[in-house]
């Protein structure tokens, strides 16, 4: 079963269930770290990428990349509003460019932090990707 086909049962069970209506936004953050001599190739595929998101998932609210100081790493924070987005986004976006740039770059970890379905859940743990599933942070904000 290949990766697309495994990402759209598990979205076609969840939306047969109701699992996906509505929700909480769901944060993802995540790294790629670039294979040997591909890391401007690895930024400019992300920025195609970024293109396409923009253009295709109106449930994708914030799309950031960042290039880590040495060039090796790609690091990518997204906001869905709520599981729905992200399971259009895995089973669209992702599907669609996860084999390409798994062949220039090496997945993990991706930090998924929301209300995400098991199914979903399922899903990216079996994209081998390094999944972390967590809830809301803990902690305090300071007011400036």
């Amino acid at each position: 079963m290949t990766l697309k086909t495994t990402l759209a049962a598990a979205t076609l069970a969840l939306t047969a269930t109701g699992a996906l209506a509505g929700g909480t936004k769901i944060d993802l953050t995540y790294v790629w770290t670039a294979k040997e001599g591909m890391n401007e190739q690895l930024v400019a595929t992300y920025a195609a990428v970024g293109e396409v998101l923009e253009a295709h998932e109106p449930g994708l609210l914030t799309y950031e990349i960042a290039v880590s100081e040495t060039g090796h790493q790609l690091v990518i924070h997204e906001v869905f509003a709520d599981a729905d987005a992200l399971a259009f986004h895995l089973t669209g976006t992702a599907a669609q460019y996860f084999p390409q740039i798994s062949q220039i770059a090496t997945p993990g970890p991706f930090i998924f932090r929301g209300n995400v379905p098991e199914e979903l859940k399922a899903a990216a743990y079996g994209m081998d990707m390094g999944a972390i599933f967590t809830g809301d942070w803990d902690g305090f904000t300071r007011a400036q």
